[in-house]
């Protein structure tokens, strides 16, 4: 696109100039045809000789004449394809953004078609009615917001027992839509909790490893301890090494 348009300013360009080369060399011409005017007191054969000059001159500026023309129809002839050519460009540009954008919406409805199927599969693997999913994962997410894991005391039955539903269909849905077991969910609150202290409190980076484990809701250090370092990947105090205080 952009060199098309350079190619048409370059013909304009040429226009021009060969309109002022052409206006020049014109004015040139007609100038020498003046001055091979015939003088009053010149020969016969001079004046005959001065007649055929000028009727070169006149020949020679008729063919530069037909030669200019014949470039300027060229030039108008290219410049009107370029334009042409131009315009197919645009035309065809603007029907190539709308294809792509139909693609991008049909890709993106063809993604959320896939995103609806996953979880009526997951609905279906799992064999519990909807209702009661959504049921539970509500209550997840409350339970999350509210730090209920910081109960040191909580398990998978009583918790089942809190949501007014079963340790098969508790057990199901934190498998299934967290990915992990029931403990390893609880725990990796936890330390999540604890990380977020860490970070944000100067006076939780002077509590014990006891205390900690404590007010996370373990039982005791090594559960922390291991807990910790299963999720983060280190020990809690190489950790406070590499976390900049918020």
């Amino acid at each position: 696109m952009k060199l098309i348009y350079k190619n048409i300013l370059m013909i304009c360009v040429c226009f021009l100039n060969m309109g002022a080369i052409y206006g020049s060399e014109n004015k040139k011409a007609y100038k020498s045809i003046q001055e091979l005017s015939v003088p009053k007191k010149m020969t016969q054969t001079d004046s005959l000789a001065l007649l055929e000059q000028k009727e070169k001159l006149i020949a020679t500026l008729l063919e530069k004449q037909e030669a200019f023309e014949l470039k300027y129809f060229i030039l108008i002839g290219v410049l009107l394809f370029l334009v042409i050519l131009f315009g197919l460009l645009c035309l065809l540009n603007k029907r190539g953004d709308k294809r792509l954008e139909k693609i991008v919406s049909l890709l993106e409805k063809n993604q959320k078609s896939d995103e609806s199927n996953s979880e009526v599969a997951k609905d279906n693997t799992l064999d519990i009615d909807p209702v009661v999913i959504d049921a539970i994962l509500e209550n997840l997410k409350v339970f999350e917001q509210e730090r209920g894991f910081l109960n040191p005391k909580i398990t998978l039955y009583e918790f089942a027992k809190k949501l007014q539903t079963n340790t098969k269909y508790l057990s199901k849905v934190i498998n299934t839509y967290k990915l992990k077991s029931f403990r390893n969910y609880i725990n990796d609150l936890r330390v999540q909790y604890s990380i977020e202290r860490l970070k944000q409190h100067r006076d939780y980076r002077n509590y014990t490893m006891h205390a900690m484990a404590q007010e996370a809701g373990f039982s005791n250090r090594e559960s922390f301890s291991k807990a910790f370092q299963r999720k983060t990947g280190e020990s809690v105090s190489d950790f406070l090494k590499q976390a900049p205080l918020k």
